[in-house]
């Protein structure tokens, strides 16, 4: 609203003529009326007031928003290498538990092929009794060891299969807190950034100046109306009966019209006033709308800063929780590094008791195949034996044929003397003269045995008079301790034992 018009303007708006009493009354209600709009400043500064705060609240929640995320997101990168060393130590025993107990499957696999092979081989006929009961090498076993064994490996892979199960839930239970942490701070929206309260509040303030500015107008627009009615006769008596019902706003200390009388002033100084006042006064609606107008504008920039605020504070309070949801993860970590401490040591514990078993799966797996080996060495010894025999049945029936036949030429000989000569000798000369020549036999003994000092003892005839085996019991040249084996069971003994080298 300008304060004092060009001449020329001055001259445009006289044109008409000066303003009448009841026109000028009639601009005095009205701008009297106009500063009421003191309340709308008010409430400006109210709302700048207010905005101050806010502006001083989102700062501090900001910054404070920014300092807990950060720290959050620095002890979640701490969290995730701690749940990773956890995860490490999971992974690495389940990888070391899996590969013993791919080698403990390996060895007890083998012991059970042994085993089978035991009990699918039966021990040979003719080396059992007459009308026995079938029988094979597993029953002469004693497999109990082998029981208390399994039991044993079982046992400790039931327990360490439960302390890896607890190792496991304590990282699950580790992941979950994580997971819950990261959820809940995602689920945070970081503030605004940069944040819309700075910019609205300047937005406030430059609303305020210019309504304050406004409302500075109209008042010296009333000023304006006071001093032409002042300088009008009558004016004073009609503007109090006009505006009797209508007192200015107390917040204006203000002067009214019975104050002090007011300097004298030129026909031309009243006109110049009078036509500023007439330019002014069209204006007035339109400034009191305009302060109006941004009054209602800054309430509504007001109303975000408000609702933004509120966003900050509400996600202030859900990075607390977070950060309370961090904290109980924290003094959840001894707990969890108490039970890798756990994990670790009965896994060394259990590895070496299952390393232990898995030499001593070994070590019976070679004792029966020993058994296995000796079985059918065993029957090869038998056919070595058997051999042996035939060979020195062979030689003995050779020496009996000399010795039949140099008998048979000893009693010709002899005969043949007693024709010859027996009739010029006397008999008693040399009493074994008419003796019979003497004869040999070759006889088995059953009896040998072994004394111990390791000489043999048997017994058995060199030689002798008469045609007898002894009182042994000989059975010519068979050899009734060796069983009767086919070849083609020694030969696959021998195939086997064999294989096995």
């Amino acid at each position: 609203m300008p304060s004092s018009p060009s001449p020329a303007a001055s001259a445009a708006s006289l044109d008409t003529g000066p303003p009448s009493l009841e026109q000028l009354v009639a601009h005095f209600v009205s701008s009297k009326r106009s500063l009421s709009s003191i309340h709308d400043v008010y409430r400006a500064n109210d709302i700048v007031t207010a905005a101050r705060r806010l502006l001083e609240d989102d700062a501090v929640l900001t910054a404070k928003v920014a300092f807990v995320r950060q720290g959050i997101n620095d002890q979640l990168r701490n969290l995730g290498a701690i749940r990773q060393g956890i995860e490490q130590i999971v992974v690495e025993g389940r990888v070391e538990f899996e590969n013993l107990l791919a080698t403990l499957d390996d060895f007890s696999h083998h012991l059970l092929t042994t085993l089978d092979m035991l009990r699918d081989t039966p021990i040979h006929g003719s080396l059992q009794p007459p009308g026995a009961e079938q029988r094979y090498l597993f029953d002469f076993i004693d497999t109990s060891s082998v029981d208390e064994l399994n039991a044993s490996l079982r046992a400790c892979i039931d327990r360490t299969n439960d302390a890896s199960s607890a190792l496991t839930d304590t990282l699950e239970h580790f992941g979950t807190s994580i997971r819950n942490i990261t959820q809940s701070l995602v689920s945070t929206n970081a503030p605004t950034d940069p944040s819309p309260t700075p910019s609205s509040f300047l937005v406030l303030e430059n609303h305020a100046t210019e309504a304050a500015a406004l409302l500075q107008s109209l008042v010296r627009h009333y000023d304006l109306c006071v001093t032409a009615i002042k300088h009008t006769e009558g004016g004073n008596e009609a503007a109090t009966r006009a505006t009797s019902d209508d007192p200015l706003p107390t917040e204006l200390n203000h002067p009214h019209l019975d104050n002090a009388a007011l300097p004298p002033m030129s026909a031309a100084e009243r006109a110049d006033m009078l036509a500023v006042l007439v330019n002014d006064a069209v204006e007035v609606e339109d400034v009191v709308a305009e302060i109006h107008e941004r009054v209602s504008d800054m309430e509504a920039v007001l109303g975000e800063m408000s609702a933004h605020v509120a966003t900050v504070q509400g996600t202030y309070a859900g990075v607390m929780h977070t950060f309370r949801l961090l904290k109980g993860a924290g003094n959840d970590i001894p707990t969890h590094m108490s039970a890798c401490r756990v994990f670790l040591a009965r896994w060394a514990d259990e590895r070496s008791k299952i390393e232990q078993g898995v030499l001593a799966l070994e070590g019976l797996k070679e004792f029966y195949d020993g058994f296995l080996d000796a079985y059918d060495g065993l029957l090869v010894e038998i056919g070595r034996r058997r051999d042996v025999r035939v060979k020195m049945e062979a030689i003995a029936r050779e020496a009996v044929r000399k010795i039949n036949r140099l008998y048979e030429d000893d009693v010709t000989a002899r005969n043949s003397f007693h024709a010859t000569q027996g009739d010029h000798l006397p008999s008693d000369i040399w009493p074994g003269l008419v003796d019979p020549p003497p004869r040999y036999s070759i006889a088995m003994s059953t009896a040998d045995r072994r004394d111990g000092h390791g000489h043999s003892h048997g017994h058995g005839h060199g030689h002798g008079g008469e045609n007898d085996a002894g009182e042994e019991g000989a059975v010519g040249l068979r050899d009734i301790s060796i069983p009767h084996l086919p070849d083609e069971v020694i030969a696959a003994a021998r195939r086997r034992m064999e294989a096995r080298r």
